[in-house]
């Protein structure tokens, strides 16, 4: 997902030097492309947009209409500037570069759609941010970053933005953050069910990444022998699980019925792994597991599975009520741009909309 270069976070004001460099060559000679509509690196750009630079007579071109608005290419290149000097910056000149500015100039042109469409849903409500609003806000950003505003300046103009743009980004994210809550915080619900589904994705998100071991006993399926052999295999299975889970011993349950002579012997135990070395069922029910707990009866292919997890690494997410204040603003964040997002939509179906990128 695009963001826009945040006036937040110093960090992402700053443009890599070498990126400047890079973008400071690729735009050397285009002096009659610049003439035409200004914008830094306009040839390269309308080249990979599909416009023919040599035809001086095309001077502008509409790349969406909003209702009877037009957005134009020179305002899709003048936003996509901080941007394109990250990429230059990051990626190898050829077809990775030219791929990664077509994706971006996607993604920006859906953005600038949503900008024009909230934007008149906050003049049809009368909302609108002064230039005293602004001022404030840069004031904030500065004090936030412990930097003067000439010094967030300076680096909002290292990141390819004029003063004039950099005010014009705030401004934009004042009235998203006023028509955020006028229209999109009073839709909002947050529940406990919302909390822990949260936690528990996050946790096996961070379960993908870790180490573990685990045991099995196998109990294979003879070949040969139909339906009657599956559930009879099936049913020993159960029973075994059924042992295990009530405290039996795993070990000896797998050394008496495991027909699996590579593990049996070491009580069913299988070497570290991580997710992807077992079959993907299996790994997404170990996901789901505590260590020393024990699954029901797994059938994959030939056999029958039942799996203890002996041991996995340790996590940095900590249990549920400690982390819950984080998973709160973790989840408000997320159901904001839910909700947000589903706003955005319902106001490009009752618009015309039409993208000609």
């Amino acid at each position: 997902m695009l963001s826009s270069p945040s006036p937040r976070p110093l960090s992402r004001l700053r443009a890599p030097s070498r990126g400047r460099q890079l973008l400071r060559r690729a735009t050397a000679g285009l002096a009659a492309a610049l003439a035409l509509v200004g914008v830094p690196g306009l040839g390269a750009e309308l080249s990979l947009l599909g416009v023919n630079t040599a035809q001086a007579t095309i001077v502008e071109r509409v790349v969406a209409v909003v209702a009877d608005k037009a957005i134009l290419l020179s305002d899709l290149l003048q936003r996509a500037r901080p941007f394109q000097m990250q990429v230059y910056g990051s990626v190898p000149e050829g077809a990775s570069r030219n791929a990664a500015l077509s994706q971006l100039y996607k993604q920006l042109i859906e953005k600038l759609v949503d900008e024009e469409l909230q934007g008149r849903e906050a003049a049809r409500a009368n909302i609108s941010v002064t230039s005293q609003e602004i001022e404030a806000a840069i004031e904030r950003v500065a004090k936030q970053n412990d930097v003067t505003v000439e010094q967030l300046f300076e680096e909002a103009q290292k990141n390819g933005l004029s003063l004039a743009e950099y005010r014009q980004e705030i401004r934009r994210q004042l009235l998203d953050a006023k028509m955020l809550n006028l229209r999109v915080q009073g839709r909002m619900r947050i529940g406990e069910d919302d909390l822990r589904a949260t936690y528990k994705r996050l946790v096996q998100e961070e379960r993908r990444r870790l180490d573990f071991r685990a045991a099995w006993i196998r109990l294979q399926i003879p070949p040969g022998g139909g339906s009657e052999a599956v559930t009879q295999v099936k049913e020993t299975a159960a029973q075994v699980s059924a042992r295990a889970r009530s405290g039996g011993d795993f070990g000896e349950l797998a050394r008496r019925y495991s027909s699996d002579a590579s593990t049996k012997n070491q009580g069913g135990l299988l070497a570290t792994m991580r997710v992807g070395e077992l079959p993907a069922e299996v790994d997404n029910v170990l996901l789901g597991m505590e260590v020393g707990e024990v699954t029901a009866p797994l059938r994959q292919g030939d056999a029958w599975l039942v799996i203890k997890l002996v041991e996995r690494a340790e996590g940095q997410i900590p249990d549920y009520e400690k982390a819950k204040p984080q998973l709160q603003s973790r989840v408000y964040g997320e159901k904001m741009e839910q909700t947000r997002r589903q706003w955005l939509d319902s106001l490009r179906k009752r618009t015309h909309v039409e993208i000609r990128l």
